[in-house]
């Protein structure tokens, strides 16, 4: 599909409804809010059972697999995305933020400046804390944007790292970066898996909060582990930051991720902490 420059303004979604949660198969549903975008309505609600909140109806998986190739970043960089105030408790507004439209070129590098100082450094100290990093290392990234973060693992370490990202946009720079691209979605990390590929870690930053699917996704991340390797996951913290967002079907609480860890057979550490505005955890398989 091509998109002009006024497409980026705008976007469409198909939807379906869900009977039970995802994550536990609870039919208690409690409403629990809603956002606007485009004139179309997002309903979010709580499961009690499991602690998650997520979308329902929610957007389709196709409707999110063009929306991540061809409209994300692509808006993002133009300063073009959704955005509300009010959904993080003590929020504050970053250097990288402001109201005015970005040029194309102008708003990659806020983009890749706001990630080497907002992921990278967050992430990589906490991937080289639980696990040794070095030359042999591998590294994945699924959702991995402009793979800034990979490029500075591999800066710092020297690992081989990899990427899953679906936006057309994203891949020109991960590519520039000279990251192997291993899938466009993380739903291939199902035949990543089958074709052997192992990982040290693999990284879901930003990312996890953004699938259909995350019980199967992780399943398929487990797949992909080395036998002391982890999973490393950073999203949005539901008791401080509700990001009720049209990308995000899904909420975490520190209990629901504990439950999908436990339901997969996963040993569980939370790294951050309660009042942080990122929920970081990190998962690995129990021996």
């Amino acid at each position: 599909m091509n998109r002009n420059e006024d497409n980026y303004q705008s976007a469409t979604f198909d939807f379906e409804a869900l009977d039970a949660c995802p994550f536990c198969d609870g039919a208690a549903m409690v409403p629990n809010g809603k956002i606007e975008w485009f004139g179309v309505d997002f309903w979010y609600v709580f499961c009690p059972a499991c602690g998650l909140k997520f979308m329902n109806p929610r957007p389709t998986r196709e409707s999110y697999k063009d929306f991540y190739k061809n409209l994300f970043w692509q808006q993002k960089i133009r300063n073009a995305g959704f955005h509300k105030e009010g959904q993080m408790w003590q929020s504050g507004k970053y250097k990288w933020d402001d109201e005015k439209k970005w040029d194309p070129k102008e708003g990659l590098e806020n983009r890749l400046e706001k990630h080497r100082e907002q992921r990278a450094k967050t992430i990589i100290p906490v991937v080289a804390s639980a696990i040794s990093l070095g030359a042999d290392s591998r590294v994945l990234e699924v959702g991995c944007g402009f793979g800034v973060t990979l490029s500075e693992f591999k800066k710092k370490y020297q690992c081989k790292v990899f990427a899953v990202e679906p936006s057309d946009e994203a891949q020109k720079t991960i590519k520039d970066f000279n990251i192997e691209l291993l899938g466009s979605y993380a739903e291939d990390l199902e035949n990543i898996g089958k074709r052997g590929e192992k990982f040290d870690a693999i990284v879901f930053s930003h990312s996890l909060e953004n699938t259909i699917d995350p019980v199967s996704i992780v399943r398929f991340a487990k797949e992909c582990l080395l036998k002391s390797g982890i999973i490393y996951i950073q999203t949005p913290n539901l008791l401080v930051f509700d990001q009720m967002n049209p990308y995000h079907p899904y909420i975490f609480s520190h209990a629901s991720l504990q439950f999908l860890a436990q339901r997969l057979g996963l040993t569980y550490k939370r790294v951050s902490e309660p009042k942080d505005k990122m929920l970081t955890v990190i998962l690995n398989a129990k021996c």
